[in-house]
């Protein structure tokens, strides 16, 4: 999803459920996941996956900042900012597993 520096901060320039690019990388990621979990433990492929996003965004922050001090400057607020993210996008797939849960299960 493209992506742009506000105060030193990476913030969503478009909103993810209208943009087909950042959905076709989400569907690669649960495809990848789901290959996984036919041969792997899923309490694995989670936390996997939760790990690879922040190292992505600690990194995405680190090329967003000319120095180690301005990074360790714009740490907090970029943290605040992804756990706000996590938080809202975590409520929005509860809330859609809610209404397609049997869809979604298979059943």
């Amino acid at each position: 999803m493209p992506v742009s520096p506000t105060q030193g901060v990476f913030i969503m320039s478009t909103t993810p459920t209208t943009d087909e690019q950042f959905m076709q990388l989400v569907d690669t990621f649960i495809t990848t996941a789901n290959e996984k979990a036919q041969n792997m433990d899923r309490n694995v492929i989670g936390p996997a996956m939760m790990f690879a996003a922040t190292r992505f965004n600690a990194y995405m922050l680190a090329m967003s900042t000319r120095n180690v001090e301005e990074f360790k400057q714009q740490s907090e607020p970029a943290r605040k900012y992804y756990l706000e993210q996590h938080e809202k996008m975590m409520a929005d797939n509860f809330k859609d597993f809610e209404t397609n849960f049997d869809k979604y299960r298979g059943n």
